[in-house]
C-alpha cells in the first residue's frame, strides 16, 4: 500500500506551464463550467495574471505531479494591502484531497508576508467552489455586486 502524500505548494516556475495549462483546461472545460479553453488561450490568460504588478503564482503538487494552481496579486487598499485571488483551481482528479486547503493556506502565508489582512475573490453561488470558500472562512460581501455590461 502506498503512503498518502500531503499536498505541497510552491511558487510557479516556467517548467510548470504545460501541466498547469492542461489542468486548467481539464478543470474548466468540464462540469459545472463547460468552458471551451484551448492551450493557446489558456496559456495567455494565465500569463496575463503572472504579468500583473505584485503578482504571485502558486502551484500545488502531490508528489512530483502538479495538481492545482492559484494566481493572485496584492492590491493597495485604503487600510493597507489585500490579496485578490484572480484564479484558483484544483485538477478534477485531485479534488477532495486537501489540495485546495493547502493552496489557501499558502495564499494566507503570502498575505501575511506582505502584511495584507484580507483575501478577496469572485465566485458563483451555484458552483462547488462557493461552499469550499465558505468552509474556509470566506464570507459574502454585503454591499458589492458583480455587474456585466
Amino acid at each position: 500500500m502506498t503512503a498518502a502524500v500531503d499536498p505541497e505548494v510552491r511558487r510557479w516556475a516556467p517548467g510548470d506551464e504545460e501541466a498547469v495549462v492542461a489542468g486548467f483546461i481539464d478543470t474548466y472545460n468540464g462540469e459545472p463550467w463547460n468552458d471551451a479553453w484551448v492551450p493557446e488561450t489558456a496559456a495567455q490568460y494565465l500569463a496575463e495574471f503572472r504579468a500583473m504588478p505584485r503578482a504571485i503564482a502558486l502551484v500545488a503538487h502531490l508528489g512530483d505531479r502538479v495538481v492545482g494552481a492559484a494566481y493572485l496579486h496584492a492590491r493597495t487598499w485604503q487600510d493597507g494591502s489585500e490579496i485578490y485571488i484572480d484564479e484558483f483551481f484544483v485538477f478534477p482528479h485531485a479534488q477532495r484531497r486537501g489540495v485546495g486547503r493547502a493552496l489557501v493556506a499558502a495564499i494566507r502565508d503570502a498575505a501575511a508576508e506582505i502584511g495584507a489582512a484580507d483575501l478577496t475573490l469572485l465566485t458563483d453561488r451555484d458552483v462547488p467552489a462557493f461552499d469550499f470558500y465558505r468552509g474556509l472562512g470566506f464570507r459574502e460581501g454585503s454591499t458589492q455586486v458583480f455587474m456585466i455590461g
